[in-house]
């Protein structure tokens, strides 16, 4: 049987905005903290799950980039 898939879930500003926030506090928000942050966001706690595991992804990306970044131009030969 083929899957249906979720349309994409776009989050305005603020949202996002306070998403970034809880992500600052917590990489790693338990079911409680999703259920939370999905009533204030206006969101299901899956999609907030969803986003934490991306924006999770997207910050160990720039971790290793900026890993690479230093070792590459040390800060003193700016």
């Amino acid at each position: 049987l083929p899957v249906k898939k979720k349309p994409r879930t776009f989050y305005s500003a603020e949202q996002l905005e306070e998403l970034e926030k809880m992500f600052q506090e917590d990489h790693y928000p338990d079911n409680e903290k999703r259920r939370e942050i999905a009533a204030v966001v206006g969101v299901t706690p899956q999609r907030i799950l969803v986003w934490f595991q991306n924006r999770r992804a997207k910050w160990r990306k720039l971790q290793k980039l900026n890993i690479k970044g230093n070792t590459k131009y040390p800060a003193s030969s700016a």
